[in-house]
């Protein structure tokens, strides 16, 4: 089963729709493209339904790069 890091990173991909291979732990909302802010939304919906949880408002703003969301959902995981 793939860790917490590629399972999110998959989903990142999924909902930007870029190569999967193309999204590292330092992809954020300034280096892949279609990170807007309607896709924002879908990503927090897509992982919020894979991970079981539901995130507090300012956890959602701070989700602004791959490293920072696996930090956010770790917390929700422990």
């Amino acid at each position: 089963m793939p860790d917490v890091a590629d399972r999110i990173r998959s989903i990142v991909a999924a909902v930007m729709r870029v190569p999967s291979e193309t999204v590292a732990e330092t992809s954020s909302s300034d280096t892949i493209g279609g990170w807007n802010s309607l896709n924002h939304i879908q990503l927090v919906l897509a992982l919020e339904e894979e991970f079981g949880v539901q995130f507090a408002v300012d956890d959602m703003e701070a989700m602004q790069s791959v490293g920072a969301i696996v930090a956010i959902v770790g917390k929700y995981s422990e």
